[in-house]
């Protein structure tokens, strides 16, 4: 597989990879209309940048759901420890203390820790119930913390606390805010929310700053009501001056959380994984491979730069590698010269699976989208036999 600049890809049936946040708005509708794409992936965690409403019904939408979430739960816990243990380490550069007397106990009673009180005991909200968010609450759990998870909708069997009350969620000792922005999350947290939020809280953003009402929660960190740690700000960076740069409740990152050795690629395990899923879902519906090996061809694959997201990565886009065998007799296919024919869509008699079916199975899919012509040219793309 290789990639190619998106100003070379074919006109019709290529595979676009984009990593929005490296794009102007105007930069990426130009990209998207620059060609009848089959299939459009996102390097980001977040799809906000596509408006979903007049997205075309035949591409195929999906992001990169699950390769951050290691690094966010990671920056996530660092925030809510590094704020447990804001009045001081319970370490020392060396031992200062006075050798105690033949007769004294090792620790005196009332020895200082530092002032920290850690995470045992704690309550915390978990807002979002993705990849983020679940690996979060395992890690939060596995230290003790009291987990509360906000979500639209309660999961049978679920070993978490679970709520859709903004009240109950907000009646914390840390909130983590790792939902996606849809129309229906946009300030979620508003500033009637924040008002009736436990003195104290301490709220951290590793999603998008619209999800929270900014203003209200600039006002009232600058009060002394709440605390904030804060991977994304709106806008970014903030202009200088702004409250939140100097807030001593407030802590800011530029939109890093998503970093990790591995960031730069990570998407394209995810993209593989994506990839293998459509072969194993399809394969009963596959044409048959006995057919002339080279009556289709893979889509051209092509990116656009992209930047920081969840999410949101500016994830410059290196070359893919390989995704490397993703289902057992599914070869990956060599990218066609310009020019070369687009992949052929199964013959009329040949089975196709019910795409709800199908939708169901497709890890990191962006609904509503069905992208059933898109679906069709991947068919034949991973088709054992076919080049």
């Amino acid at each position: 597989m290789e990639l190619r600049p998106w100003q070379e890809a074919p006109k019709r049936d290529g595979l676009l990879l984009m990593a929005p946040h490296e794009l102007s708005a105007g930069r990426r509708a130009e990209v998207l209309r620059s060609a009848r794409w089959s299939w459009v992936h996102l390097t980001s965690a977040g799809a906000d940048f596509i408006d979903l409403a007049e997205w075309p019904a035949d591409t195929l939408l999906t992001r990169s759901w699950r390769c951050y979430a290691a690094p966010l739960a990671e920056y996530a816990l660092h925030a809510v420890l590094t704020h447990e243990w804001r009045r001081g380490t319970p370490w020392q550069e060396r031992d200062t203390r006075s050798a105690p007397a033949p007769d004294a106990p090792p620790v005196p009673a009332g020895a200082s820790t530092g002032g920290g009180t850690g995470l045992w005991g704690a309550e915390v909200t978990v807002a979002g119930w993705g990849a983020v968010g679940r690996r979060l609450a395992t890690v939060l759990d596995a230290l003790g913390a009291r987990v509360t998870v906000l979500r639209r909708s309660p999961e049978p069997g679920s070993p978490f606390h679970q709520t859709s009350d903004l009240g109950r969620a907000l009646d914390a000792d840390h909130l983590v805010v790792a939902l996606p922005l849809t129309t229906d999350t946009r300030h979620l947290f508003d500033r009637a929310a924040l008002g009736r939020a436990r003195p104290g809280l301490h709220l951290v953003n590793v999603s998008r700053a619209a999800i929270v009402d900014q203003d209200a929660l600039t006002e009232l960190c600058a009060a002394g009501r709440l605390f904030a740690t804060l991977d994304v700000t709106d806008p970014e960076p903030l202009p200088t001056g702004h409250p939140l740069r100097s807030l001593p409740t407030v802590r800011l990152s530029p939109h890093v959380a998503w970093r990790s050795r591995d960031s730069d690629a990570a998407f394209a395990d995810d993209f593989a994984t994506i990839w293998a899923a459509l072969a194993a879902a399809d394969s009963s519906a596959a044409p048959d491979s006995s057919a002339d090996p080279h009556s289709s061809h893979a889509p051209g694959i092509s990116h656009s730069p992209g930047i920081s997201d969840v999410s949101a990565p500016g994830v410059p886009v290196p070359a893919v590698p390989a995704p490397g065998a993703p289902a057992p007799g599914v070869p990956v296919p060599a990218v066609p010269a310009l020019g070369a024919p687009a992949p052929a869509v199964p013959a009329p008699s040949a089975p196709t699976p019910d795409a709800r079916a199908l939708d169901a199975v497709i890890p990191g899919l962006v609904p509503p989208t069905t992208g059933r012509r898109a679906r069709a040219a991947v068919r034949a793309l991973l088709t054992p036999g076919r080049s």
